[in-house]
């Protein structure tokens, strides 16, 4: 009798499991039969069922995207294929949601799609198992839509379908244009596809890379608001060269990063993180999407040196070097000779110009890519740097990243037998780099470095190691030059042009970068990039010159300079599109704006160290 009462009880529990679990099966179907949306402060989701679920974003009542629920994880040579997509909503105690999908796929053996709807921000990451070399890494898509097909996507539902009518970039261009059409492509970082041939097909709004990389950022407008869209990944994983968007298309626009085969997938794979934030200007969206890569772990930590003479109006002998050679037919860089900048520091000493820091430009080594100096062009750089010094003065070097010249054939990077770039990865790169930074900041006393013309790998199939693939192969080479020059020179100052979250433990201040020919209205468009700088964690900007403007726009951002940045000036005689001269007037205005300026200054612990005689 107890055994039957055993069985029998064994068996109706039996029966209330299944129906327990028939019935939430049941339930699970009929929630992802039917349209549910989720209600937030600053947005509203609606997920959409189907055997292609969709998210409908709206913000403030405005609809923004139509995204696909999972997104595609292309190997180095094959598109990924999705289907079997299920899903499931859990409402957090704390007030957000979590939506988690699985998918199955022709490339990996387990795929997996998490989206949290925070209060103010929304987060999505797609993982993957499996084995092989990652090519393509989709955001809200699964490939790149052709012109009339459906191109390696599975029409709209596959893509982002995009109500917003047009987008903010912090990436700065020649055209200074921040705002785009919703059909314009982007790229923020580095890219193949970047126009190269500017003569022949002359478009300045994609003539960019002057902050190299920007923030992985882009705010879309709706109504009187903005959604802002970026990704983070911990440092050591920004092993792709930019965060790429192909611009709205015929079944919809893609955002992806690429891997090109650098990364490999061993086993598990979690994907950078895409967030969403919301505000009414798109700086406001941008100083959400920074905060959060802070808070997330997805930023370096700041290491600033800052001393009082950082702050100190520079002179850069750049466009003097061009006004004075490409009229005669001569290379720029032929001109940044010891007499020639003796020279010129001497007419800004005759003009009482309170110049505190000295930047010898392009090019003053034998090789770019060696840093052994030029003794034909500077027999005595150690002694130039010490009389600068005896002046209150200091000196920058200004170097390029990873350059090939003069570079010994083993530390470099080769494609088709032909040395392309530094292999900044190589630890006998390293060596090497290492020591000739501790020759020019120790021996011979330079003060620091102004880095330029920064590229990383973006083609694959290079010897390098995936480590210093993509944005990593920048902030490796920026690091190595960061702490070296620090360890000899505390005060040093390494000025960049990466205001992006993953170079804050490598740059002491940000150049704003060049002024193109056709730029007007430029301190207002100076005073942008300098806000994007400071939003991304930069309290300290070079502003750069005007030079190849006309005189007009010089003077309007000379007297600006001040209230933007660090003062810089980059001639002694006219400016180099239009070749107009300054009055003896605005050099003596220009010496009082300085000298106001310099008075304004707070005290600083090293301000013993920069006294400024003009």
């Amino acid at each position: 009798m107890k055994l039957l009462q055993r069985s029998w009880s064994n068996s109706t529990s039996a029966f209330h499991l299944r129906h327990f679990l028939l019935v939430a099966l049941s339930l699970a179907a009929s929630r992802q039969l039917s349209a549910q949306t989720i209600t937030m402060p600053a947005y509203s989701i609606t997920i959409q069922p189907g055997s292609q679920p969709l998210l409908l974003l709206q913000t403030h009542g405005q609809s923004v995207f139509r995204m696909p629920l999972v997104s595609g994880l292309a190997s180095v040579t094959d598109p990924e294929k999705l289907g079997g997509i299920e899903y499931t909503i859990r409402h957090e105690s704390t007030g957000y949601a979590t939506l988690t999908a699985t998918a199955k796929s022709n490339l990996w053996l387990h795929r997996k799609f998490v989206w949290h709807f925070l209060a103010d921000h929304i987060e999505m990451q797609q993982f993957a198992s499996g084995y092989g070399d990652l090519g393509r890494c989709y955001f809200l898509s699964n490939g790149v839509s052709d012109r009339w097909a459906n191109g390696y996507t599975d029409g709209f539902r596959s893509n982002t379908i995009i109500d917003a009518d047009r987008y903010f970039s912090p990436s700065p261009n020649h055209a200074n244009q921040t705002e785009f059409s919703i059909a314009m492509p982007q790229i923020l970082g580095f890219g193949s596809s970047r126009l190269v041939n500017t003569e022949a097909d002359f478009r300045p709004e994609r003539m960019a890379d002057l902050f190299a990389p920007p923030p992985l950022f882009l705010a879309f407008h709706a109504g009187d608001h903005w959604a802002g869209l970026g990704i983070g990944a911990h440092p050591g994983e920004y092993q792709f060269p930019a965060l790429e968007y192909t611009g709205s298309r015929y079944a919809g626009a893609s955002f992806y990063v690429d891997y090109m085969g650098y990364r490999k997938l061993e086993g598990d794979f979690a994907s950078p993180v895409l967030s969403l934030h919301f505000g009414i200007t798109p700086l406001d969206s941008l100083r959400q999407y920074t905060e959060w890569m802070r808070h997330s772990g997805f930023a370096t930590r700041p290491a600033f040196h800052d001393a009082r003479w950082h702050h100190l109006p520079i002179f850069c002998g750049w466009a003097e070097q061009t006004v004075e050679s490409i009229p005669q037919g001569d290379a720029p860089n032929s001109m940044a000779t010891q007499a020639n900048y003796e020279h010129w520091i001497e007419l800004l000493e005759q003009r009482h110009l309170p110049i505190g820091t000295i930047v010898i430009d392009d090019k003053w080594q034998q090789g770019y890519g060696s840093f052994d100096i030029d003794t034909a062009k500077w027999p005595d750089l150690k002694g130039f740097v010490a009389r600068q010094h005896s002046k209150g003065r200091h000196v920058l070097l200004w170097i390029p990243v990873g350059h090939t010249d003069h570079l010994d054939d083993s530390l470099c990077v080769h494609s088709n037998g032909v040395c392309i770039m530094a292999n900044v990865g190589k630890p006998e790169y390293e060596a090497m780099f290492r020591s000739k930074i501790e020759k020019l900041i120790h021996q011979v006393g330079a003060d620091g470095f102004k880095v330029d013309w920064v590229s990383a790998p973006t083609a694959p199939g290079l010897d390098i190691d995936g480590s210093i693939a993509g944005l990593e192969y920048v902030h490796k080479f920026q690091f190595m030059l960061f702490s070296e020059t620090h360890k000899w020179k505390p005060d040093a100052m390494i000025e960049t042009q990466t205001p992006n979250v993953l170079f804050l433990d490598s740059s002491d201040v940000i150049r704003l970068n060049d002024v193109w020919y056709a730029s007007r209205n430029v301190p207002t468009m100076m005073q942008s990039r300098a806000s994007i700088a400071h939003i991304s964690g930069w309290p300290l900007v070079d502003t750069d010159n005007a030079s190849s403007t006309t005189l007009k726009e010089w003077w309007s951002y000379m007297v600006k300079q001040p209230q933007i940045g660090i003062p810089a000036l980059y001639f002694v005689s006219h400016t180099e599109a239009t070749q107009e001269s300054p009055t003896q007037y605005q050099w003596q205005a220009l010496g009082t704006i300085w000298r106001s300026y310099i008075t304004s200054l707070q005290p600083h612990p090293t301000q013993s160290q920069s006294t400024v005689n003009p």
